[in-house]
């Protein structure tokens, strides 16, 4: 990606997005970086993730865009073809100022929050009496602005969301609309496509919307399933869960509880498991069941996963899913 807006509440236009340093010229120049993720950049931060993304062959050939894997934590972003992008989650070690705002702001509300202290304790791998710094605070912030936005476009028939925001993982939101879109996988026709009206140009329309705002303390399933040698987690609702399910897989735990926790738990699994993911090339090897679909959230099945552990308000249904 290679292109800045100018907005009142964003850096000087010659000032690295990541840790503030003014350069000079023109994107990709002596005394100026390449821009990347739609932002300006330093040459010492833009090498210091010019690997942190590997490429993922998702995307139909003619889309004109790439997805990508951190390879830290796993999340996956679209970017335009032959543009430059990075993890919307992960700062780095030289990420300051304007990088760590959000987390400072966020760190200001804990003392009044304590659900919330406990989710970003959860997140950070630290005990409840460990102070959170403010780098993991701010990836925190940005992992659940980028839940909740794919979570805007999920919708029953969908899967396997990767999408673009704007704006992250600097500013913990989305800060434009500029774009290169939101992408999935259509259950019924089994295609990748972008997301624009959520119509599937292939399929009948089906109805229904939905708007995280309104959904914020709506119930929401958290649901942890087994097949062969591999665990899936996600969310979703009821229908998501049994589309597992009839394409083979064994339920292990359903959580239920608000959604936006449920957004938060799931930011939490993804961070503490992103050790053991297991790897695209390997998985697509063991016929995983379709409803997999990338294999997003997928992990060994020796690893322990107690949902209830990181959705501590919700409520276990998994009855609700037996055979």
């Amino acid at each position: 990606m290679t292109r800045q807006l100018g907005r009142a509440n964003q850096p000087a236009e010659r000032a690295c997005v990541n840790c503030g340093e003014a350069v000079q010229g023109q994107a990709n120049s002596r005394h100026r970086g390449p821009d990347i993720a739609w932002f300006v950049h330093c040459h010492p931060c833009a090498d210091l993730v010019g690997d942190q993304m590997e490429p993922v062959d998702l995307l139909p050939d003619d889309s004109g865009a790439e997805a990508y894997r951190c390879r830290d934590c796993g999340t996956h972003r679209v970017c335009r073809t032959g543009w430059r992008t990075r993890c919307h989650v992960c700062l780095d070690d030289r990420s300051a100022g304007l990088a760590l705002a959000a987390g400072e702001r966020l760190l200001s509300r804990l003392p009044l929050e304590p659900a919330l202290a406990d989710q970003v304790h959860r997140f950070a791998s630290l005990a409840a009496a460990d102070a959170i710094p403010a780098r993991v605070a701010a990836e925190f912030q940005a992992a659940i602005a980028f839940g909740e936005e794919l979570d805007r476009c999920r919708r029953d028939g969908w899967a396997d969301l990767v999408g673009d925001v704007h704006g992250l993982p600097w500013y913990g939101a989305r800060q434009g609309t500029s774009s290169h879109g939101t992408w999935g996988v259509h259950a019924r026709c089994g295609s990748w496509q972008r997301l624009r009206d959520r119509a599937c140009p292939k399929c009948p329309p089906e109805p229904g919307d939905r708007s995280f705002a309104a959904l914020r303390d709506t119930s929401y399933l958290l649901y942890l399933v087994r097949h062969r040698g591999v665990l899936k987690f996600g969310v979703g609702g009821a229908r998501r869960v049994r589309q597992h399910l009839l394409a083979g897989a064994e339920v292990v735990e359903v959580v239920e509880g608000r959604h936006a926790d449920v957004i938060a738990a799931e930011a939490i699994l993804k961070r503490q498991k992103r050790e053991a993911a297991v790897p695209l090339g390997i998985w697509r090897t063991w016929r995983m069941p379709a409803s997999f679909g990338a294999g997003t959230e997928v992990v060994r099945a020796d690893v322990r996963i107690r949902l209830a552990d990181v959705l501590t308000a919700g409520r276990d249904v998994t009855d609700r899913f037996a055979r």
